[in-house]
């Protein structure tokens, strides 16, 4: 599975630094948005020899200023089994969470040309100190009730559902009559901020909690 996701995300990264060139395939579409910011959608090769075949189609969205692509990516994957939508937000660099919730609606009409969102069955992002918004709300309200020791996943899984985060996934997830199952966070543990720039290499942290929720990144299951 780790070697599946290491194949998505590389062919999401090298999709979008490749995507002032893809603005003339034929498989790619752009559209215009506000301060000449184009939104451009990529269709990912899937090679059937690979063991990720068992997608039918993917996507990618990201955003191209000039000659510049934005950090944020969108990646959207349909399964073969049951036609069920994956969808996974790639940055490695620092944002706000409730700015990244609204790019994915920006990105929703060129979505829904391909992917029935009915069949959305989850979603990634990155770990919280990625979204300086969420990092902060999840910490101050997780030393509030736990301080500053490591719980099981049962505990965490019920943390989140009852956090800051589930609200915004929530209001999202109801435009297609979606709520969250559960949360995952693979390998998860508290980072402490003298860690942070390992992470997020170049950022001031000086507003950043002391300790931050980490792991693989955050799943959201739905139903």
């Amino acid at each position: 599975m780790k070697q599946i996701i290491s194949f998505i995300i590389t062919l999401v990264l090298l999709s979008c630094h490749n995507s002032n060139q893809s603005k003339e395939s034929t498989d790619s579409e752009t559209v215009k948005t506000a301060q000449d910011t184009v939104l451009v959608k990529i269709e990912n090769k899937i090679d059937k020899s690979y063991e990720i075949g068992f997608y039918s189609k993917s996507y990618t969205y990201c955003w191209i200023v000039g000659q510049d692509t934005l950090d944020l990516g969108i990646g959207l994957t349909e399964y073969v089994r049951d036609s069920s939508v994956q969808l996974r937000v790639f940055n490695q660099k620092p944002t706000l969470f409730a700015s990244t919730i609204n790019r994915i609606n920006q990105c929703l009409p060129l979505i829904k040309e391909d992917f029935d969102m009915d069949n959305l069955r989850s979603l990634y992002f990155e770990p919280p100190i990625f979204y300086k918004d969420l990092t902060t709300e999840l910490s101050l309200d997780y030393i509030n009730q736990f301080g500053q020791q490591n719980i099981k996943h049962e505990e965490l899984n019920e943390f989140l559902m009852n956090s800051w985060l589930e609200q915004k996934i929530s209001n999202f997830l109801d435009q297609f009559g979606k709520t969250t199952r559960r949360y995952e966070i693979e390998k998860f543990h508290l980072l402490e901020k003298q860690y942070y720039n390992e992470y997020i290499p170049d950022s001031v942290i000086t507003e950043y909690p002391e300790f931050s929720i980490h792991g693989m990144g955050i799943s959201v299951i739905t139903e």
